[in-house]
């Protein structure tokens, strides 16, 4: 079995550790990469999963980079393999291939972990039927795209982030959607109950069918092993020939146990502990994505942040660090920007108002668009925006730079509020990037 070293490793290949590699090129033109991945493809932009089973993109429309960005950038790809025996102390991984066959044991100085998240698949039967899947990868939405021919009913169970994706995506392909969740509204992250009901909306004026305050307790198949139909808590059998789990994800943390890399407990959702420059608790090891955790600017603790602009940005910033550089991931937040059926949406920071002194909120609510922003002591703390989303650029940047709000507190949710309306110092301010690393 060879050796081989390198001075930066990268575990993940998808936005954090692209950012990583990019990172660390705007510092380190020379120094050896090596980027391992188990999956066997090159880099590709998990958000557009969905879109493949839609057709809205084909395969190589999924590609995060060109084909040459590998070679462009001199990294050493290690495709298909899964690492596993982190020596920490002695700075080494084993390396092991699809078949189970151990290959190359890799030595490097720093390294990245961006394993990213795997899905939660709560105790059930039959979920071992063809036909049965999670949605968080290529090879599961490949595996749907090829079934979608014998499919005239698909059940989704969960309403997250990827269950509605997943549902609206297939709406398009099969006959008769339904999402299920346990939840009283979809979207319960992202969401409060207005704008939840008004994609619950959207999603059933275009023929979905959503369950909520329900789940899945048993699945059930035909003669030949494929799944059949679905049992939900309160009886009601529904047929379907694709059923996907979509419940969450949950950090990809399993590789770093027991190496003396710092985890978060669980009753915050696990996940690699990190600082604001990206490194765990042993220095020269870095992690980012969705299997670590990440500053939130809006409550100012560390917290698992799981989304893709993220994901690259700590990638990025824990990549110019590796090789030398200084900088801080200090401006996430739950953020999301989601359009369902033409339905849009914007969200970031409090979705509800934190019973707590100095929070307050302003609503604005109309037929086809709603908009709320919490604020402490003035300064925007949350912010939803619903059917019209123009302008939450703005809304975002005073977040960001936690700019008072006072003076113009009564102008925010009306119609001709816009930068023109903001002090000259705010406008100013908000025109700055999230982050300067030019």
């Amino acid at each position: 079995m060879a050796t081989k070293k390198y001075k930066y490793l990268i575990i993940g290949n998808s936005a954090g550790g692209i950012g990583c590699v990019e990172g660390i090129r705007r510092v380190d033109k020379k120094g050896s990469i090596a980027v391992v991945s188990d999956e066997k493809y090159h880099t590709y932009s998990r958000p557009l999963i969905t879109h493949l089973i839609e057709g809205d993109v084909d395969r190589r429309g999924m590609d995060f980079r060109p084909r040459t960005f590998y070679r462009g950038h001199d990294v050493q790809p290690y495709l298909g393999y899964r690492a596993q025996d982190l020596d920490t102390e002695g700075r080494s991984v084993t390396l092991i291939s699809e078949n189970g066959g151990k290959g190359n044991t890799i030595r490097f100085e720093k390294m990245l972990v961006a394993t990213g998240g795997k899905p939660f698949i709560p105790p059930m039967e039959g979920l071992d039927l063809d036909g049965v899947t999670a949605m968080i990868n290529l090879d599961q939405s490949l595996e749907v795209r090829k079934k979608l021919g014998r499919v005239q009913n698909a059940v989704v169970l969960g309403a997250g982030l990827i269950g509605t994706k997943t549902a609206q995506a297939l709406s398009h392909q099969v006959d008769n959607v339904t999402m299920v969740e346990l939840a009283e509204r979809i979207l319960a992250l992202v969401t409060d109950a207005v704008s939840s009901d008004m994609a619950v909306e959207a999603f059933r004026h275009s023929g979905v069918q959503v369950l909520l305050g329900n789940t899945v307790t048993e699945v059930k198949g035909d003669s030949k092993g494929r799944v059949s139909e679905v049992i939900l808590k309160d009886g009601t059998v529904l047929p379907c020939e694709l059923f996907v789990v979509a419940i969450g994800v949950r950090p990809r943390t399993e590789f770093l146990e027991g190496t003396g890399v710092a985890l978060a407990n669980m009753k915050v959702g696990g996940g690699v502990a990190v600082d604001l420059n990206m490194e765990t608790n042993i220095k020269g090891i870095y992690a980012c994505g969705d299997c670590a955790h990440a500053h939130d600017f809006v409550t100012g603790g560390m917290r698992l942040l799981p989304l893709w602009p993220n994901a690259y940005i700590g990638g990025r910033i824990a990549g110019m660090n590796m090789a030398g550089s200084s900088h801080q991931h200090k401006w996430a937040t739950n953020m999301n920007s989601v359009d369902f059926f033409g339905f849009p949406m914007v969200s970031a920071g409090f979705m509800l108002k934190p019973d707590k002194k100095g929070f307050e909120e302003i609503t604005r609510s109309e037929k086809d668009r709603y908009s709320k922003v919490i604020l402490k002591d003035d300064v925007i703390q949350g912010l939803i925006m619903a059917g019209e989303v123009d302008r939450a650029g703005i809304y975002l940047g005073l977040m960001r730079e936690k700019v008072k709000t006072t003076s113009f507190k009564k102008e925010l949710l009306t119609d001709d509020f816009a930068v023109v309306h903001l002090p000259f110092e705010v406008k100013e301010k908000i025109k700055q990037p999230i982050m300067e690393i030019e």
